[in-house]
């Protein structure tokens, strides 16, 4: 299992949810989902649901 597998950046993440990259960087800043920020880029955990449907 390689745990790379279970992250994506804002880009993957915009595409997957279908929503704005610039939409997912300030769910991002607001904490609104389950990430990390490395320097300027924001991690996120591929596993969680879409932002507004739990």
């Amino acid at each position: 299992m390689n745990p790379l597998d279970h992250i994506m950046g804002t880009e993957d993440a915009a595409k997957l949810w279908s929503l704005s990259q610039d939409h997912i960087k300030r769910l991002c800043r607001d904490g609104k989902v389950k990430c990390i920020r490395i320097g300027k880029t924001w991690i996120l955990d591929k596993n969680q649901p879409k932002p507004g449907t739990s």
